[in-house]
């Protein structure tokens, strides 16, 4: 790959990144941790993982007794000047960081959002398994543009109240589902890979 570096930055800047730069618009409130692409001094790519806003998502995977094993690639973005491939070399080394800076992790869930025409193929030339499709939601615009998710604060956004905001309505088709486990202990990898709720090939 060309001469680039990966390393961990401040969840600000990546936020600032994603906010200028990804199609959502929106982050996480507490996005962690956060790896940026440099190429250079220059900031030229995003990949910040962050725990779930979805009970659901984290207890998911291995069960509500393991929910705080499980963290997601939360937003992912390289700028179109890198050549063929940077995303998936990208993630695959922020998934090895991952390990060293988190190594209590067990699985990283990601999903890749039809509604824009992501059909998830950097996750599957970055040996995710691919667990499913989602069902479609209503999700809403705010007054900026932004996509916002149905759930905001540990709260679900209820239609009036979403008016009141000014926030408009907008079906949005399922999304794929991606998983990653992260041990390289075999025996681990393979307890892990039954305890496993999806079904993995």
């Amino acid at each position: 790959m060309i001469d680039y570096e990966i390393k961990r930055i401040p969840a600000r800047e990546a936020k600032e990144y994603i906010r200028e730069n990804h199609y959502s618009r929106g982050v996480s409130n507490c996005p962690f941790p956060c790896y940026g692409l440099f190429s250079g001094v220059v900031l030229i790519g995003v990949c910040a993982f962050a725990v779930p806003c979805s009970e659901y998502v984290r207890s998911s995977v291995f069960g509500k007794e393991y929910k705080n094993r499980v963290i997601e690639l939360h937003r992912l973005h390289i700028l179109d000047c890198t050549p063929k491939n940077t995303e998936s070399w990208f993630i695959s080394r922020c998934l090895r960081l991952l390990k060293k800076d988190k190594p209590e992790i067990w699985a990283v869930i990601s999903f890749s959002d039809l509604s824009e025409g992501h059909k998830g193929v950097v996750y599957k030339a970055a040996n995710a398994y691919y667990v499913g499709v989602t069902t479609s939601r209503l999700f809403f615009v705010d007054l900026t543009g932004r996509l916002r998710h149905p759930r905001q604060c540990g709260k679900n956004i209820k239609l009036h109240e979403a008016a009141a905001l000014g926030w408009k309505p907008q079906k949005r088709k399922g999304k794929n589902r991606f998983l990653w486990i992260l041990p390289d202990n075999k025996r681990h990898r393979k307890e892990l890979l039954k305890l496993s709720r999806y079904k993995i090939a």
